[in-house]
This record gives structure tokens, C-alpha cells and sequence, in this order.
């Protein structure tokens, strides 16, 4: 696949990842709005985080160097995936460092597990967190950058007259 390939490829994903945090955020949202109440504070961080993907990618799309936005989105997928980790494994749902959350919800099996039986029991879920380990390890090869052309690539293209 070329470098273009690579940005265009990660560009979907990370429009993808938008959607479905959003997708998910916006209605839980309103509805915390609506009661007055917020013990859960996902939805207005995912509908923030999708926005600032969104924007990020309109950002490179307008011709700014796109490596700062690269590695912010390095570093908002990582959260991503570890944070949804700690809240089913580790955080009784946020019941542990939300302090409006309900009675943390405890499991007794591994992390692991708990993780797996999580994933496979809310496809969207799923998807979501495959869709970022994707676009994760397509951010850090465009991250890395492409090699340095050589002077003999250079003229190649441009001609030596």
C-alpha cells in the first residue's frame, strides 16, 4: 500500500471511530442533560473526542502538518482502548473514580475475561475496538514518517537538464 493509501486508510477508520462514539455518546448525552444527572461520564467524552477526531482530520485535510494530529490520535486511541480496559475490568464501571456513578459493578473473573465476554456480548463494542487497533497501528507507520528521498529519486522526478 502507498503513504497515500496509508492516510486515506486511516482517514476512513478515523471517521469510523468518530461515528461510533458519537453514535453511541450523543443520545446518553441529551439524556443526562435532560435528568440533570451525569453518572456516567462517557457520553460527553466520547461526543467531545469524536468531534476533535473530526476536526483533526479537517485540519490535515486543510494542509497543516499533519504529524501533531497523528500523534494526538496515537495518544486518543490509546486512551481509548486501555480506558475501556480499566472501566470493565478494573473501574466496576466507573463506580470506583466517578464520583456520581452507581454502586461499582464488581467481576470475579480475570480481566481478560471479563474484557472478552464484554466485546462479544455488544458487537458494537467489538467493532470499535478493532476498527482502533487498526487505525492505532496506521497512525504510528504515518507517524514514523516516509524515508528521505535520495538526490537520485529527486532528480528522477524532477529531470536533470
Amino acid at each position: 500500500m502507498t503513504r497515500a493509501g496509508v492516510r486515506y486508510a486511516a482517514g476512513a477508520l478515523a471517521v469510523a471511530v468518530a461515528a461510533i462514539h458519537i453514535y453511541w455518546g450523543f443520545p446518553r448525552l441529551v439524556t443526562q442533560l435532560q435528568a440533570g444527572l451525569v453518572p456516567d461520564p462517557r457520553p460527553a467524552l466520547f461526543v467531545l473526542s469524536g468531534i476533535a477526531i473530526l476536526l483533526g482530520i479537517a485540519r490535515i485535510l486543510d494542509g497543516h502538518d499533519p504529524e501533531p494530529f497523528y500523534l494526538a490520535g496515537i495518544g486518543l486511541v490509546s486512551l481509548y482502548l486501555v480506558g475501556y480496559v480499566a472501566w470493565h475490568a478494573f473501574g466496576g464501571h466507573g463506580g470506583f473514580f466517578w464520583p456520581w456513578a452507581p454502586e461499582p459493578i464488581v467481576h470475579d473473573e480475570p480481566a481478560a475475561v471479563v474484557v472478552a465476554e464484554h466485546l462479544l456480548t455488544t458487537p458494537l463494542d467489538l467493532a470499535s475496538k478493532l476498527l482502533e487497533t487498526v487505525l492505532l497501528g496506521l497512525l504510528v507507520v504515518l507517524y514514523r514518517g516516509e524515508p528521505q528521498s535520495t538526490d537520485e529519486a529527486i532528480e528522477r522526478v524532477v529531470g536533470s537538464d
